[in-house]
């Protein structure tokens, strides 16, 4: 009878209870250069250089042309938060040091 009523509870929480939602997180290391990051809307992203002793800038530029963000690297693992990243905005990466994204959606 135990076995009976755990096997029924078991099959209709399985079976009805939604799965949770899960965060899914990206991560590549970047060049000098200008990259767009994302096809999705907005996503939240981090940023910290990976190579020592290269001075490295971020820069975030709106499809306006306009400067949303600037940061200049010098510590090598500082994370720094980029906030909200748009669909059509660009990411400027200046200088000799690599700068690993991550994006969480």
């Amino acid at each position: 009878m135990k076995a009976r009523i755990f096997l029924t509870v078991f099959f209709i929480t399985t079976t009805f209870v939604p799965e949770a939602p899960k965060a899914i997180f990206e991560s590549n290391v970047y060049k000098q250069g200008i990259y767009d990051i994302t096809d999705i809307a907005e996503v939240k992203a981090t940023a910290k250089l990976t190579t020592p002793n290269a001075v490295t800038s971020l820069i975030v530029i709106d499809p306006n042309g306009n400067q949303i963000f600037y940061k200049k690297f010098d510590t090598v693992n500082e994370e720094i938060n980029l906030g909200t990243v748009k669909d059509e905005d660009l990411i400027a990466i200046i200088g000799k040091g690599d700068i690993a994204i991550t994006i969480s959606k």
